[in-house]
């Protein structure tokens, strides 16, 4: 699998590094772009149009771009990754959200992955700050299984939380999925989803919910809940939300963190970034600091020896990894980089899509999730 990775800060940028590319012998048919809104989403989507490339994009909060293990995170930039790939082995499908539920707008990108193969693979990614990425995830598996190979990330908009997007050739959504869909028995399609933050404080209970969104917790309302205890301002959310996600504690033990989106002054409610469920036992939680780094970097080690070769690395990481270790971010990314010897592309996220710690498929917030994907 040939492929070719570049960072651009303007459309213009964007534009005379694809045509120098392709003077060279790299016929490259799929390209995945991760972007800030301040480059222009609209405006680029128009330029990606201009290529006989199959592209899948992203809005982000944050890019990567690691080669040579030199970790790069950059702001209000674009990172593209080309790909030479043979166009039997892969499919972008396109789904727009209005009107339907994650759940249905997980399993009608499903359906379509089914249709085109046998053991399909989803790179996913998907807009709109009130997705609710477990039921997204849900509807996958519902159409194609539990031990169907699901990676991906939401969105984002540079902290903003206003508007996100994802876009192809010509095309954008801010309420919708993009998935770039492999026959997986001839690209394999693996990675690992690890965290390191951790539980604080006592146990408490939600005791109404639906969905995604929290109304109380422990009888008092969600929003004064968690500016009770964070002594925080309503204002402060959900940007603060983010550092100090809910830790939801499941019955299996594939315990996950679940990251506030939107807030609902009237209701006095929070919107997350996937499922709480009534009734679920919840804690705060947030990164011990540095240690973080360290936790995700020992993980990498264990699933490089598991899966040693890659062709290519694709990584989505939440957003308020970046936020709680500033630039030591940057060290989990170049392990990642020096242990495989490949580049690796990707973006900061709204949340992550990747293998939980008991191998299924899940939908997270402050993971970094690495994917691996090799041509058989």
């Amino acid at each position: 699998m040939k492929h070719h990775s570049f960072v651009v800060d303007s459309i213009e940028s964007f534009c005379s590094s694809m045509d120098e590319i392709l003077t060279v012998d790299f016929k490259p048919n799929v390209g995945i772009v991760f972007s800030s809104i301040k480059i222009g989403i609209p405006e680029l989507a128009r330029a990606m149009n201009n290529y006989t490339i199959d592209f899948i994009g992203s809005s982000s909060c944050g890019e990567i771009l690691s080669i040579n293990e030199k970790s790069s995170v950059f702001e209000g930039s674009c990172v593209v990754t080309l790909l030479e790939i043979d166009k039997n082995f892969y499919k972008i499908v396109s789904v727009n959200g209005e009107g339907k539920t994650s759940f249905d707008l997980g399993k009608e990108v499903g359906k379509s992955g089914k249709q085109l193969f046998e053991s399909p693979a989803f790179i996913i990614v998907c807009s709109s700050l009130n997705t609710d990425g477990e039921q997204l995830v849900k509807g996958l598996v519902d159409s194609c299984g539990p031990e169907v190979p699901i990676f991906g990330g939401l969105a984002g908009d540079d902290s903003l939380f206003k508007e996100t997007f994802v876009f192809g050739n010509g095309f954008f959504l801010t309420n919708g999925a993009l998935a770039l869909i492999f026959d997986n028995t001839r690209i394999k399609v693996d990675g690992i989803a690890t965290s390191g933050w951790i539980g604080l404080g006592a146990e408490k209970t939600v005791t109404r919910a639906e969905g995604n969104v929290v109304y109380t917790i422990d009888n008092e309302s969600a929003l004064d809940f968690y500016i009770k205890y964070l002594g925080v301002d309503e204002h402060d959310l959900p940007e603060i939300g983010v550092e100090y996600p809910m830790l939801v504690m499941r019955p299996d033990g594939a315990n996950v963190l679940r990251a506030v989106m939107m807030v609902d002054l009237e209701v006095r409610s929070l919107i997350f970034a996937g499922t709480v469920p009534e009734g679920a036992k919840v804690k705060f939680s947030s990164s011990p600091g540095f240690e973080v780094v360290d936790f995700v970097k020992k993980d990498l080690k264990k699933y490089f020896e598991i899966f040693p070769e890659s062709d290519l690395l694709l990584l989505f990481s939440c957003m308020a990894r970046h936020m709680a270790v500033g630039p030591m971010v940057e060290e989990e990314i170049v392990e990642a980089a020096r242990l495989w010897n490949l580049p690796v592309t990707g973006f900061f996220t709204y949340g992550e899509i990747g293998k939980n710690m008991v191998g299924n498929c899940d939908f997270f917030n402050e993971t970094f999730t690495l994917v691996t994907l090799k041509e058989q």
